[in-house]
């Protein structure tokens, strides 16, 4: 079977289009989605709709997802990460705000684990991006690879101690002799200096994941954002890939 895999998507109806548009074209058999439907973007409820409508989709909570529907997540929150918290739960309808609360934390699939922010404690949204923080994961991973998103930056940790970034053309090859941590990077959010939307395809039966990269309408994006009255370093932040 062949998985699709994406992240912080933060309410950028545009970019998910284009990754659904190019992710389809490629025999996918069931997708995932690893946290932060909204925040950040213009379009949460459309975003949120989008990814509950898709054919054989699970997903998890991400740290965005859960500010929207518990203040005390707030606090953790810079003023311009609050101000998209707060206009995602004022533009989500029942049915989306429902459809959060109802996340899990983590996922369990049948050779591979699902989480936003670290397997080693999904609850606390640890960044992993050091390799003693993926140390800690490798501990409790149950399977050879874990799929990853919360810091926008696409990478591969080894257990190994290794780390490096995650790009196009490269094909990782799962092995039972060692865990992987592979971070998915973003939808609509990317921070790593390449602004096109990122998703991953693992197949389990070839044991190989790939990771795509795909060019989206950002100046729509970014009018909407500006449209919104949120706060336009968002808008800027999309355009810069940073």
């Amino acid at each position: 079977m062949r998985h699709l895999l994406f992240s912080d998507i933060h309410s950028n109806l545009e970019a998910l289009q284009a990754v659904l548009e190019s992710a389809h074209k490629q025999d996918i058999d069931s997708t995932y989605c690893l946290g932060d439907f909204v925040g950040y973007g213009a379009n949460p409820k459309e975003v949120v709709h989008t990814v509950t409508e898709l054919p054989r989709c699970k997903a998890v909570l991400g740290n965005h997802d859960a500010a929207v529907i518990d203040l005390s997540e707030r606090v953790f929150f810079n003023p311009v990460a609050r101000a998209g918290i707060i206009y995602s739960q004022q533009n989500l309808d029942e049915q989306s705000e429902s459809y959060l609360k109802d996340l899990p934390l983590a996922l369990d699939a049948k050779d591979f684990f699902v989480v936003h922010a670290s397997p080693a404690d999904p609850e606390s949204w640890i960044y992993v991006l050091e390799p003693l923080e993926a140390a800690d994961a490798f501990h409790v991973m149950k399977h050879a690879v874990a799929f990853i998103g919360h810091t926008h930056f696409p990478a591969v940790h080894t257990d190994t101690g290794a780390v490096a970034p995650f790009r196009p053309g490269e094909r990782i090859k799962v092995t039972p002799e060692s865990k992987l941590i592979v971070n998915v990077g973003s939808v609509g959010q990317p921070r790593d200096g390449d602004c096109r939307a990122a998703y991953v395809i693992y197949d389990d039966e070839s044991k190989t994941i790939e990771i795509f990269r795909v060019d989206y309408d950002i100046d729509k994006a970014a009018r909407k954002i500006l449209d919104a009255g949120l706060p336009p370093m968002l808008a800027d932040r999309i355009r810069r890939g940073y």
